[in-house]
């Protein structure tokens, strides 16, 4: 059977100047999908003119069934395609999955418009789209044993039960020779995505992924994650970025991968991770070993400043660790892209302002400022449903983090959007975050300059109040 496996090209515009990142989801499955002929396809690559590529690899390929993965903000993008996909080759079998459908599956299925899709894969994918594609296979497939499937019989949609987590022995290794188009780069080098564990134990209430893998933490084998490093560098790629969930929940874990990339000699590729700043500042020796291992890039989840807005998060961190996070990785000269959020119920322009000030003196190198988001299905959404503080409480195509969907008890999203803006320019006058910087002084001079066009365009997306983003032609 032929399967097509496509991500959605939704990202804003300041994100896309300075990186282009394959989505691990798509080739985790087709490393799963044995005895199958599968190709994948990243549609980020060929923003904002995607049609064109949509129907070259439709007719060239032929495949008997399509995949598509989508984030919140990507899903309408997702029924667009999967509409496409369905008006000119009806007799393809369309496969939904990823974090959105997931959420909200039953919700979608039962809206009396019809879907433009035949089935969902619920959670953790690699064992349900492998036994689906096998049934589809045979000329009366069963699919009412396939566990975390939702399909549409004769009169409705059936949803079977849920699939317990895969052993991460049983995952097999990702398909990066699947790919039908390549090109992933962040700044000037090329990079690939990589994953050492799944899941978080944690229970903050503006995340979404205990919907995906529960409360459990899940470590992969050593030896496979070296397996699969030393794929990527065989490939020429230069750089890689772990999607981990909370790579730094096993401490003991993170430091065997570091340990293990030195000695298999892998430490001549550039790592980027994100990381919590709770497990940098407990484990000074780690971040030792993040530097042998040339962990380059860590983007840390300060969030806020304000303690009491972590609390209300359920942030496992404070404003003292976020300190000592940040001191130990500029000790060993690694580049601190911060996390932060504001639009907490309680954010007055004050909190807002000390918020930002104070990471910026945590002088990190670049500053990724987002708003509150009321993700479907969390925690933070129903209290903020509660308490009337969401002002966008259906169009998820605005649920990208960049785009303010919520109020606070004290300012409306104008008065947000202008708080958080005049804050975060400050930075570009800021002589002491410029001096350190990380990217002016380690990377060459047009680099810098694609740094620099990052901030301007990210900037004006926060006065504007939503970023910019790409008008897809399909």
């Amino acid at each position: 059977m032929r399967v097509l496996l496509l991500s959605m090209p939704d990202t804003v515009k300041f994100i896309d100047n300075v990186m282009k990142l394959p989505t691990l989801a798509i080739i985790s499955l087709a490393g799963n999908l044995k005895g199958h002929e599968v190709k994948v396809l990243d549609l980020v690559l060929f923003n904002p003119k995607i049609r064109e590529a949509l129907e070259r690899i439709l007719a060239e390929f032929q495949p008997d069934v399509v995949g598509l993965s989508a984030m919140t903000f990507q899903f309408d993008t997702l029924m667009r395609i999967a509409r496409f996909i369905r008006s000119r080759f009806p007799s393809i079998k369309i496969v939904a999955g990823g974090y959105h459908v997931t959420l909200m599956a039953r919700e979608l299925t039962s809206s009396p418009d019809p879907l433009p899709f035949d089935f969902i894969v619920r959670g953790e994918g690699e064992g349900t789209f492998s036994e689906l594609a096998d049934e589809l296979q045979l000329s009366e497939p069963n699919l009412s044993c396939i566990q975390g499937l939702s399909y549409h019989n004769e009169h409705d949609w059936v949803h079977n039960p849920d699939r317990a987590l895969l052993a991460p022995e049983q995952i097999s290794l990702p398909d990066r020779e699947a790919r039908m188009a390549k090109g992933f780069s962040w700044f000037n080098m090329s990079m690939d995505v990589a994953e050492t564990s799944r899941g978080c134990p944690h229970n903050c209430k503006f995340c979404s992924i205990t919907w995906m893998y529960g409360r459990i933490f899940r470590r992969f084998p050593i030896n496979r994650i070296i397996e699969d490093l030393a794929r990527i560098r065989k490939q020429g790629t230069k750089a890689v970025f772990f999607t981990d969930d909370n790579i730094t929940c096993d401490i003991d874990h993170f430091l065997r991968v570091c340990k293990a990339i030195v000695a298999e000699g892998l430490n001549d590729l550039t790592y980027m991770v994100q990381a919590t700043a709770a497990g940098i500042a407990r484990n000074p020796g780690l971040v030792a070993e993040m530097h042998r291992a040339n962990f380059r890039y860590v983007f840390v989840g300060f969030e806020s400043m304000i303690p009491s807005a972590l609390k209300e998060m359920n942030k496992p961190t404070s404003p003292e660790i976020n300190r000592t996070a940040a001191a130990l990785l500029k000790m060993h000269g690694i580049c601190i892209i911060a996390g932060c959020i504001v639009g907490y119920p309680d954010d007055t322009k004050e909190t807002v302002a000390e918020s930002i000030s104070l990471i910026r003196e945590l002088r990190p190198d670049m500053i990724y400022a987002q708003y509150l988001t009321p993700y479907p299905k969390t925690v933070l959404r129903q209290e903020l449903l509660d308490a009337g503080l969401i002002v966008n409480p259906d169009d998820y195509r605005r649920y990208d983090g960049f785009t303010c969907n919520v109020r606070t008890r004290y300012m409306n999203p104008g008065e947000l959007y202008s708080s958080l803006g005049k804050e975060v320019l400050k930075t570009i006058f800021d002589l002491g975050f410029l001096s350190s910087n990380f990217f002016i002084r380690n990377m060459p001079g047009f680099i810098a300059k694609a740094y620099f066009k990052y901030l301007l365009v990210y900037f004006s997306g926060l006065f504007k109040g939503h970023p910019a983003r790409f008008k897809l032609d399909i």
